[in-house]
């Protein structure tokens, strides 16, 4: 997969789309967009910090969208209300919080505990039918974020698991 270069245009396109999401505004990507973002196709995740806190996480493995900076905008729109472990985000919170945006650069790959590296690596965790992703900002160690991983899938301690990884870039405001 491709390396995300342009990274401070990408971070615009989340903050615009969340800011017309909380308004319930509709949201035009911006013109002239670089090609990176215009022909290449990424799961993308949008992660909100808040006073150093999780305030929610929303996004996709593969892409659903034509184009990156389409999937983007549709994380971050999903980041406003659609984590449900925490309440919607507020209008007046948008300006508080801090954007990380993780961009799928692989597709996830079967793997086991010691293959994971969990600066470059994200996390897939199956198990039945419950599942969950843990991207690298959310565990620095491979322990901790097979652990968040069986957490966030509500997996009992001590039943075996499917692992994959995938490799991502992050960047943040």
């Amino acid at each position: 997969m491709f390396p995300l270069v342009h990274t401070r245009d990408a971070l615009r396109i989340a903050r615009e789309a969340m800011e017309s999401a909380v308004r319930g505004a509709e949201y035009r990507l911006p013109p002239r967009l670089p090609n990176e973002l215009l022909r290449h196709r990424a799961g993308a995740f949008v992660t909100l910090v808040k006073g150093g806190k999780l305030r929610a996480c929303w996004g996709t493995l593969e892409s659903q969208h034509p184009h990156l900076a389409a999937e983007i905008a549709a994380a971050a729109r999903g980041v406003c209300s659609r984590d449900t472990r925490f309440p919607p985000l507020r209008a007046d919170e948008v300006r508080s919080v801090r954007i990380i945006l993780t961009v799928v650069l692989s597709p996830a790959q079967p793997a086991t505990a010691s293959q994971i590296r969990p600066r470059e690596h994200g996390v897939l965790v199956r198990w039945k039918e419950r599942s969950a992703v843990v991207l690298p900002h959310e565990g620095r160690t491979v322990r901790r974020m097979l652990a968040l991983a069986r957490q966030k899938a509500g997996i009992p301690d001590g039943e075996p698991v499917e692992i994959y990884t995938f490799r991502v870039q992050t960047v943040q405001e």
